[in-house]
């Protein structure tokens, strides 16, 4: 772990001179993302907004400041948007130092580690005076922002992982797919995927591998898991087993040797590509895992049809789905929370915003909105919308990874590379995994 601390500490060094890229102030009069001190100012009142961003993303959320400052045009707001990596260690920074933004964004997949630390304000008192209004909202959806029974997050968009798959040129394999209702086991699929591949010519497989899926990973965790016990057991240790972990990393060593999954270097040179270019799109494979948001990404870029269909289930048939939000906070050190929670609201349910957000993070979970935007959607807005709401009734509740849970995924991955290459047996990669999730755990709590 000693290296891996200095690695850690040499990401928040560097967190602190990137903390401020993809930023700046934006006011009534910019129309825009304006870099530096806005001066003039005057009396406006300064929000701070963050968020995980990229060049295209940055300007629907100018796009929706705009809209909220030309209401409120006594209202400055100053954006930061670092890309995801540097993002979060960019928070990690702020909170640590008492500098957060009013506003800032995360996942449900970090929950834990920020409210268990109470860095973030809880919103129940802003739900019930109607401030943020979430009457119509899918309330499985609203749940995926709760923490010890307290709101902290609101939704801006809810995904999950799916299976896209190539039903073009499944059906000109004369493969026939399963219904789109029906569960299937991982047995099952990789009975399936080996069929398929038993049709295929060289240089294609039937599936993109997932060792390196880090949301696919935990539903793997949910559905093979033991009781109520999916993160922590009862002493407060990593609860996977690990022969939970060890079934995850064996599952696609034994899809490769079959060669219905391709090898690391193949996939690690498809995975560089973007989606766009990628391997499902060129017809390399025929089914890959991803999340569900993505499948206008993947089916406006290809000619084929492409299908979704569920996550296979636990061979016992356990569902282990997990919903996974980006959503808006606010943070404890905010000294305009109430303006923060007003912006929140205007965000999520005003309908022009959402019109220019068009599901950029997922699915709404507001029903009103949903439907709303359904009458000039996309169609695969539509599919992807469809599939969600259905996903969202059959996983199971939502239970917050505790601190230190999140970290572990990317050494989850790291070592599902080692497994892939030889260089640790599946079994001796969930002993690692355990060994150092303890560890990290540990860290967080003390």
């Amino acid at each position: 772990m000693s290296k891996m601390k200095r690695l850690l500490a040499l990401g928040l060094a560097c967190g602190l001179a990137l903390s401020g890229c993809g930023g700046g102030v934006q006011n009534s009069d910019s129309g825009g993302n304006d870099s530096g001190d806005s001066g003039s100012s005057g009396e406006k009142t300064t929000l701070r907004v963050a968020w995980w961003g990229s060049t295209e993303r940055d300007k629907l959320y100018y796009q929706i400041n705009d809209l909220f400052m030309k209401e409120h045009p006594d209202v400055e707001i100053v954006t930061e948007s670092p890309g995801w990596n540097d993002y979060w260690t960019a928070q990690s920074t702020a909170y640590a130092s008492g500098s957060a933004a009013d506003v800032v964004q995360f996942q449900s997949n970090q929950i834990g580690e920020y409210c268990s630390k109470g860095v973030l304000t809880p919103l129940d008192d802003y739900v019930e005076s109607g401030a943020i209004d979430l009457t119509n909202w899918n309330q499985d959806l609203v749940d995926t922002g709760k923490y010890d029974d307290k709101l902290y997050m609101v939704s801006l968009g809810i995904t999950a992982q799916t299976i896209f798959i190539n039903e073009t040129y499944l059906n000109e394999l004369g493969m026939e797919l399963w219904p789109e209702d029906e569960d299937i086991t991982w047995d099952e699929f990789a009975d399936y995927l080996n069929e398929v591949q038993s049709k295929l010519g060289d240089d294609t497989y039937a599936g993109m591998d997932m060792y390196s899926n880090n949301d696919l990973v935990w539903v793997w965790i949910r559905e093979h898991c033991n009781g109520e016990e999916e993160w922590l057991d009862a002493d407060g240790k990593f609860a996977p087993s690990e022969e939970t972990l060890a079934s995850w990393y064996q599952y696609s060593d034994d899809l490769r040797k079959s060669g219905a999954f391709p090898s690391i270097e193949w996939t690690q040179e498809w995975n560089s590509k973007a989606w766009e270019e990628g391997a499902l799109v060129n017809r390399k494979v025929l089914f890959m895992f991803e999340n569900a948001n993505k499948y206008k990404i993947f089916q406006n870029s290809m000619e084929d049809k492409l299908a979704i269909r569920k996550v296979p289930v636990g061979n016992d048939g356990k569902h282990g789905d997990l919903l996974i939000t980006s959503a808006f906070g606010i943070s404890e050190t905010s000294q305009n929370k109430d303006l923060a929670a007003e912006y929140i609201n205007f965000f999520a349910n005003n309908l022009e915003a959402q019109k220019i957000f068009n599901m950029e993070l997922g699915v709404p979970a507001s029903l009103t909105i949903q439907e709303e935007l359904a009458k000039d959607a996309d169609p695969c807005d539509i599919a992807a919308t469809e599939y969600l709401n259905m996903v969202a009734e059959e996983a199971p509740p939502f239970v917050p990874k505790a601190p230190g849970v999140w970290a572990i995924q990317d050494e989850i991955n790291s070592t599902a590379e080692l497994v892939a290459t030889g260089s640790l047996t599946a079994e001796e990669g969930a002993q690692h995994i355990i060994e150092v999730a303890n560890e990290m755990i540990a860290e967080n709590a003390s």
